[in-house]
């Protein structure tokens, strides 16, 4: 007979499955049963139908980092639930012991925004076609960084000026303006399949060592998709310099083609990540997240005059109470209306 804590495991494996059936994010996924495995690992031999909700506050509070926030606490307590509530639903338990813990207050920060004079010098200080682009993008159409990576070419109507997004367990549609179709075009050119933002690759040079008595160069060609690696002996040490040796290397390779064949993969978070500093870095700013182009997106349509109902679907909220906050954030328009309508307010 299998023992207890492999049986629990076996749970969490399962869990996973159920997970990814439901369509979250790969990245929801392996936190949710990542901190699930660390529970059962937690209970060594007892029965997850044994748990207790003493069993669940031990557990998160006994491993907590020696600098915590009430969100970590309220997101673990939020991961179990989940796990305990796919067990309940499957018949394995008779409880869900972290509904009984309530989670800690935590008073909501309001998210940064952008002005929409800070947006223009962004974008106009962004020169390169492919960072343009997904600046423009992340701004003209309030995506999620995960969303815009994920893109391809055949989701993106020109025409209609529209996208097919496929957001957080359902699809949407989002818009465009010219400024955002015309840094695609340029950047996108000739291709009409494929992901919209893909990896790229430095253009391949060659380079040159030195043996013992010798200087090489070493470069690869690639065919059928398969990378080559080729040397070149260039000279002997004592009768050139590497100067020498590396103009002798860049005559070699005068008229081949090393162009490194582009895989369909779209580009790395981390990529994604060095194009935005980059740009905060150019406009003064020390980072720039992703969620906060999405932030000013949606707070200068409810300045401008946009229904909630819209933004709501432009961002792709299950519920309007995630859509609500963009009224706090709108000062603007609170102190205009301050200004204008109080008698005092001049």
């Amino acid at each position: 007979m299998r023992d207890t804590a492999k049986v629990n495991h076996e749970m969490v494996v399962r869990f996973q499955k159920w997970l990814t059936a439901q369509n979250y994010q790969p990245s929801t996924v392996k936190k949710y049963c990542n901190l699930s495995d660390a529970f059962c690992d937690y209970l060594k031999d007892k029965p997850l139908r044994k748990v207790v909700p003493m069993d669940v506050s031990d557990f998160i509070t006994s491993n907590l980092p020696v600098s915590w926030t009430d969100a970590l606490v309220n997101d673990r307590l939020a991961c179990l639930r989940s796990f305990f509530d796919f067990l309940y639903c499957g018949g394995a338990i008779d409880s869900v012991p972290p509904r009984f813990l309530h989670p800690r207050k935590i008073m909501k920060k309001l998210p940064r925004i952008f002005t929409q004079d800070q947006v223009h010098r962004l974008l106009t200080k962004t020169r390169k076609l492919r960072d343009r682009a997904l600046l423009e993008l992340l701004y003209g159409t309030g995506c999620r960084l995960v969303e815009v990576r994920n893109l391809r070419v055949e989701d993106v109507d020109f025409k209609g000026r529209k996208i097919f997004v496929k957001g957080k367990r359902k699809e949407r549609v989002v818009y465009f303006g010219s400024p955002a179709a015309n840094a695609l075009r340029r950047y996108i050119g000739d291709r009409r399949t494929g992901f919209l933002f893909r990896v790229e690759y430095r253009q391949q040079k060659g380079h040159v060592n030195a043996t013992a008595t010798t200087w090489v160069a070493h470069y690869s060609i690639y065919m059928e998709g398969k990378r080559i690696k080729k040397y070149k002996h260039l000279g002997m040490l004592r009768k050139m310099t590497k100067a020498d040796a590396k103009v002798r290397l860049r005559q070699h390779l005068k008229g081949m083609d090393l162009t490194r064949p582009i895989p369909d993969r779209p580009i790395c978070q981390h990529t994604a990540w060095k194009i935005l500093t980059a740009a905060a870095v150019r406009s003064g700013l020390r980072f720039l997240p992703a969620r906060m182009l999405r932030h000013s997106f949606a707070t200068h349509l409810w300045e401008n005059g946009a229904d909630l109902r819209v933004i709501q679907e432009l961002l792709g909220h299950s519920s309007l109470t995630s859509t609500q906050i963009y009224v706090r954030i709108s000062n603007n328009t609170v102190a205009d209306t301050y200004k204008r309508l109080h008698p005092r307010g001049a």
